[in-house]
């Protein structure tokens, strides 16, 4: 018969491995490895939250600043000129050489898609640009009339 200390020596491992798995305890290891037990639930809420995404989540954007990135995206700068605020001194002789830069630099853009809004006054989009696809946060003045701040 195995001596109690060969039988504790030998449980540690074994029970901290079912720690480890099942996520038992704090620390990175239990952040950092899914769990058998929730892999699906955590599948679910991914997909969950990738269709959000896809469709765009949170408050809508107004109309006019969806038509906004599509005016980027069309490089109209018409209208971009007229939406965006007077505070940030930009003329449309600016707006113009910003989009020829980016043709000169290859980023014509194909495609936009919202993503959705942080908070009332900030909304993602995502413009497809060459061969990528960058993330824009418009950021709506106080008014709600006008981008004030585009990231």
């Amino acid at each position: 018969m195995p001596s109690v200390g060969i039988v504790k020596l030998l449980l540690v491992p074994v029970v901290m491995f079912i720690a480890l798995l099942t996520g038992a305890g704090t620390g990175p290891l239990k952040d950092s490895l899914p769990s058998l037990f929730t892999g699906r639930d955590e599948l679910a809420r991914a997909r969950s939250e990738i269709a959000d995404l896809r469709y765009g989540r949170g408050a809508a954007a107004p109309e006019w600043v969806g038509k906004y990135a599509d005016a980027l995206c069309k490089s109209d700068v018409a209208f971009v000129t007229q939406h965006t605020d007077a505070a940030l001194g930009l003329t449309a002789d600016d707006i113009a050489a910003q989009f020829q830069r980016m043709h000169d630099n290859g980023l014509d853009c194909s495609g936009v898609r919202y993503l959705g809004a942080v908070g009332d006054r900030q909304f993602v989009y995502v413009l497809r640009q060459g061969d990528r696809e960058n993330w824009y946060v418009f950021t709506v003045s106080e008014d709600g009339q006008t981008v004030a701040k585009v990231e």
